[in-house]
């Protein structure tokens, strides 16, 4: 028979496989001596990263006027850069992150079987789409971390140094530390996985109060429920609070590694190296819509708390209680969103596909001007 995946097997596969991406925060009850491991552990994380992203632009600063080196580089250096970024954000967001934590699991352990259903409705909604996420995402780094072994590219990977590098053991030290790198951002991107379980949880718990205010009969329960409205906005306050910079950047690397993998794609490069490319510039594509999907859920299921005291029995209670519905559903006009003032307007579908178009722009404005200002034809 086969084995139901259900949330806190995710969220276990998740608390192992995104160790190297620093994002899984540690218990409220952690020692001092957890908490010092955990700080090393982040700092080393972030000094592997920074040093690759120094190598790259070293190379870019020896190579400024090869343009198709620049392109490929380029695309590398934003993958790169997002490691120590990330970490950083993630690190700033721990505390906050703790008490998300804490209480998602909590809810997990309480829940009613009811609940428990439309956790697992949800997991089978997105299991098949985050599933070959991953393994898309996993396929282009083993693509990257073997391609200077068996494909004819230079090793290591279009990087120069300051000194010599082409004798052992030194060669094999700077392939490692070049794989490290790219297995920590890969990790990086899928932390963008373990940033869309947090919005699904929220969408959930929004589509289980609506539930429960269309069933609610007595004073006692409208009155419940109107507490754990009050409750759950705090927490998707929290959540969004916390993810927001988060999602920002990873739009924001996304959009430079979509640019500059299609420049690279379009241009004339052999096949081998076109198709490492494309797979860069696919999984960043895909990186954005994995928070776009459930950021557009929790708009809508925090709306529908509106249009589920609507459909309840409010018509036949007190006046007062009448007014305080009314105060809910007032709420519920202003639905929950991941958003950055000035920066990130609200990260939904929508956005995406607004996302899409000007992220394709860019590319062909780029494609234009390096065609004009090097009399190539890209």
């Amino acid at each position: 028979m086969t084995e139901i995946l259900t949330l806190e097997k995710v969220l276990a596969f998740l608390k192992v496989d995104l160790t190297f991406a620093c994002c899984w925060p540690l218990p409220v009850k952690a020692t001092k001596y957890q908490k010092i491991r955990d700080k090393i552990f982040r700092w080393c994380c972030c000094i592997n990263g920074m040093l690759m992203s120094i190598s790259l632009m070293y190379t870019l600063s020896l190579e400024r006027d090869n343009i198709f080196l620049l392109m490929k580089v380029g695309c590398e250096l934003s993958a790169f850069l997002q490691v120590p970024i990330q970490i950083t954000l993630f690190t700033l967001q721990s505390n906050r992150l703790q008490v998300v934590i804490y209480e998602m699991e909590n809810y997990i352990q309480q829940a009613k079987p009811e609940e428990k259903d439309i956790f697992q409705k949800y997991i089978n909604k997105c299991k098949l789409f985050y599933g070959i996420t991953l393994w898309w995402i996993t396929v282009t780094a083993v693509a990257i971390i073997f391609g200077p072994l068996l494909l004819p590219q230079p090793f290591p990977i279009e990087v120069q140094y300051p000194f010599y590098i082409g004798q052992q053991p030194l060669k094999t030290i700077v392939y490692l530390h070049h794989a490290m790198v790219v297995y920590q951002s890969y990790v990086q991107v899928c932390s963008n996985v373990f940033v869309a379980v947090l919005l699904w949880f929220v969408a959930a718990r929004f589509e289980i109060l609506s539930q429960k205010f269309r069933k609610v009969r007595s004073y006692s329960e409208f009155k419940t429920c109107i507490q754990m409205h009050q409750r759950l906005l705090r927490y998707a306050k929290d959540v969004t609070m916390t993810i927001r910079y988060i999602a920002l950047s990873s739009i924001g690397f996304s959009t430079v590694a979509v640019v500059f993998s299609g420049l690279t794609f379009l241009s004339r490069q052999p096949l081998t190296i076109k198709a490492q490319f494309l797979t860069v510039g696919a999984s960043s594509l895909i990186e954005v819509f994995v928070c776009a999907w459930p950021a557009d859920y929790v708009l809508n299921t925090s709306n529908n708390i509106g249009h589920a005291v609507y459909e309840s029995l409010w018509y036949k209670k007190e006046v007062f209680l009448q007014k305080d519905l009314l105060y809910v559903t007032l709420r519920c006009q202003q639905p929950v969103s991941v958003t950055v003032p000035c920066m990130l307007p609200t990260l939904s579908l929508n956005y995406y596909a607004s996302y899409l178009s000007t992220t394709f722009s860019y590319l062909t404005t780029f494609r234009i001007i390096f065609a004009v200002e090097n009399g190539l034809e890209i």
